[in-house]
This record gives structure tokens, sequence and C-alpha cells, in this order.
């Protein structure tokens, strides 16, 4: 075991989710239903009016972040829907037990749905294919500088999230306020026009001290954060929001420009023990797949992009781990000299403060195996039942893999509801 976490004394649990489209969507499910095969479980549905909330159970995992695709898995799971109803909802089949109906049988996304056309988009077409042809014909010619010329191309993106934020409004979710679930659930958007992540959620906290232009927002609908927040740059056209009826309108595109992971957003919301499960893992060379060079310019890209995204990730995870260390050392060393608990504790809070870190908080990162070339060259937007049950087995087998280099003492063990084992 490389680590022993104590499952009592954690207060609140959080299951973050990046983006990636439908392959991290299925990868996440495939993570969630690894969590629980290991005795966790998913806290989701609406809170009875006039009833307080209860605190959260041991292995009850109640807070829920989201980018992108993985907000909307982060919101099938806050209202409630089973893993056994998600996996039929991407495989197409109908539920056998009356259980996994509940909130009811979750309706399969489509294609059309996902990948709803932008209105006005032909007409930008036509305007602009006379340019385009303008520009293709200098390159070949010689005339690199026409590139140039594409500054003037005005489409914004070629499909619109609008589709998304129907069938959540309309087909998924039992309530489309964040304050009307039990769960706490934190969808994450990046604004274009400022440099300024947003998070969507039933709270308004203060900006963190760590990252002052980072936003708490609560007067957004639940399918609307997920639609601004999956809107990716060049494939979808930024969603627009109105804010507090105001005329203006904000534009938001993908959660994850700014960052990566927003497992700070489960700690702000007193998290102290997060799963964090990401889909940018790069390929690492096997000699039965060979080079990339040998799989085309999309493969030579995505690892391009993912080599980035990965180095941010690290450099993220260890300044947490030097921040962690450093505290660790200096209460160890306070310890051994004898120093008075109440001025540990008033140094150590100090440092937490200062660090923007807090020594109570595990976090356990999930993501594919280098090894799992599959998973690489997964279809990003494919609905294929086949290919999204393939990747719900790669995020299962992720998880199992990660999950047991840590030992979760004086745990309860729930029940079994699926397993993605085959």
């Amino acid at each position: 075991m490389d680590e022993r976490i104590k499952i009592a004394p954690k207060k609140k649990i959080a299951f973050v989710c990046s983006g990636g489209a439908t392959k991290a969507g299925a990868f996440h499910l495939g993570v969630a239903l690894g969590l629980q095969e290991r005795g966790f479980r998913f806290a989701g549905g609406l809170q009875t009016p006039g009833v307080p909330p209860r605190p959260s159970e041991p292995m009850e995992i109640s807070t829920f972040v989201g980018s992108s695709a993985g907000s909307v898995i982060s919101a099938y799971l806050a209202a409630g829907y089973s893993l056994e109803n998600i996996f039929n909802s991407f495989i197409g089949r109908k539920p056998t037990d009356p259980r996994d109906a509940i909130p009811k049988i979750l309706p399969k996304l489509t294609y059309p749905t996902m990948l709803k056309m932008r209105p006005g988009l032909a007409r930008e077409q036509l305007a602009q294919l006379g340019l385009l042809k303008t520009i293709a014909a200098g390159i070949i010619k010689g005339n690199f500088e026409a590139i140039l010329q594409l500054r003037w191309i005005k489409a914004t993106g070629l499909f619109t999230t609008a589709g998304v934020e129907q069938f959540l409004r309309e087909e998924v979710l039992p309530s489309n306020r964040f304050a009307d679930y039990a769960s706490d659930l934190f969808v994450i958007a990046t604004q274009l026009n400022h440099s300024r992540k947003v998070v969507f959620g039933k709270y308004s906290y203060s900006p963190p001290a760590h990252d002052l232009n980072c936003q708490y927002n609560n007067d957004v609908s639940i399918s609307e954060a997920c639609a601004a927040s999956s809107s990716l740059p060049f494939i979808y056209t930024p969603y627009s929001i109105q804010h507090g009826g105001s005329e203006d309108e904000t534009h938001y595109v993908d959660g994850e420009i700014r960052d990566t992971l927003s497992t700070h957003v489960a700690m702000d919301a007193g998290c102290d023990l997060v799963f964090a499960s990401y889909t940018h893992q790069p390929y690492h060379w096997q000699k039965e797949i060979g080079s990339l060079t040998k799989h085309g310019l999309p493969a030579i890209l995505i690892q391009s992009i993912y080599l980035v995204i990965e180095q941010k990730v690290n450099q993220y995870i260890y300044q947490k781990e030097s921040q962690r260390s450093a505290i660790l050392a200096v209460e160890k060393y306070c310890q051994q000299v004898g120093l008075p608990e109440e001025h540990l504790k008033r140094i150590l809070g100090i440092l937490e403060a200062e660090l923007h870190h807090r020594k109570d908080v595990d976090t356990i990162y999930i993501h594919p195996n280098p090894a799992d070339a599959q998973m690489f060259f997964g279809e990003h937007f494919s609905l294929s039942p086949k290919k999204l049950a393939d990747l719900v087995r790669s995020g299962f087998r992720a998880a199992t893999e990660t999950l047991k280099r840590y030992e979760f003492a004086d745990r309860v063990v729930g029940p079994k509801v699926v397993s993605a084992k085959g």
C-alpha cells in the first residue's frame, strides 16, 4: 500500500470530473463504478422541502464538480441517477431492476442533441467560402502570407451546446435549480471575454485567495451551466447567458481553458477527501502500436494537446504535494521540540492559510493507464454503445489499479450495483 487513509474522520467526499467529450463521460462512469466496487456510494436526488440537510455518511460521495463532459456526468449523479441507469443509457439497454429507473429511466444522448447545428451557420459558410478558396489557392502557390487572411473568418464554431441544455432541462433533470438538490453540484466554465473561471452552483462564495479571477455564481440553471461548460472552442460556439435579467450577454467556453482540474472547488466546499478523474493521458510508446506518425495527424494533435495538459496537471499535483510536505515537516519538528499544542495549531493554521492548502485533505487522482492505447485512440464524440462500454471498462480498470495503492481504514462497505469488469 502506498498510503493509508482513515475514512471514519472524513466528513465530506467529492468526485471531480474533467472534460473530454463522450470519451471522458464514459471514463468517469467507469471510475465511479470502480469507487462503488470499493464500497463508496453516490448521494443524489432532490432535497426534501422543510427537512434540514443530513450530514454525509461514511464512504458517501455527496459533492460533484464537473467541467465540460464531466459536468453532465456530475449532473446525472447529483440528480440521483444510479450508475446502472447511466450505463444503460449509454448502451441503449432497458433496466431490469426498478431501482435503476430512479428518478426515471435516463434517456440516451443522441447525435442531433450533442451536435446541434448553430443557427446561421449555412449562411456564414456560403459568405466565407470564397475567402477560404482564396486562402487555399494562395497557400498552394507558396504565398504563405495568405494564412493571415484567416483572421477575417468570423465563424465562431460549427455546433451549439443548446441541444445539450434542452436535453438536460426537458428530459433529464427533476429540477433545474442547484439549490433543490441534497448534494452539492458545481459546474465550471470560462468567461470568453475575461480571464476568469466561473463556478456555477448553489453558493456564492467570495473568490478564493489563491485565485481572485475565480468567481462563484448562483443565479444560473444547471442546464445552462452545463451548456456553458461544454462549449469547446472551434467545435462549439461560445454559449451566452443573460444574468439577472440583464440584456447584456456573457459568453462562456469550456470549463478547463484556465484550469485542467478544479479540485480546489471541492476543498472550498469543505471536502476532505477528493477523487479527481481525468482522461488526458499521453500515449507511451508500445511496440505493437509503434510511432504515432503511423497513425496520422489527429493522433499527433491529440498527443500534443495531452502533453501540454499533462504538464499542467503534474505541476499542480507537485505544488499541492510540496505544500503538504512542508506543513507536515513543520508539524513534525514542532512536536519533536515539544511546542505546546496551542502554538502548534496556530502555526499550522497560518501555514495552511498562506499556502492555501489543508493538510486534512486527501486527493486521489485517477487517469488512464499510459499503456491503455485503446483509451488514447478512443473517439471523443462517439455514441457507439460498444465503444462507450469499452471506455467505461477503461475507467473501471484505471480506478481499480489506483485504489489498490490505498488502504481505506475503518471503512463501511456498501452494496454493489453494477460492475464493469466484463
